[in-house]
């Protein structure tokens, strides 16, 4: 259960990161870097996600 909400929480902070808002800021530079690593992270998280779910379905 542990590991699920691992997953779970870091394919939260990767919808986090795309949603955040950075134009008008100093950090706006950095606004294509910080959606790139979002993607991936939810990309990641989610593969693992369902990579578990499965995996422990099938053992059943």
């Amino acid at each position: 259960m542990n590991k699920l909400l691992s997953l779970a929480g870091g394919l939260l902070g990767g919808y986090g990161l795309l949603k955040t808002p950075l134009e008008n800021s100093f950090l706006s530079g950095l606004d294509p870097v910080v959606d790139v690593v979002g993607i991936v992270a939810m990309l990641v998280f989610s593969v693992g996600l369902i990579y578990t779910g499965v995996r422990d379905w099938i053992q059943r």
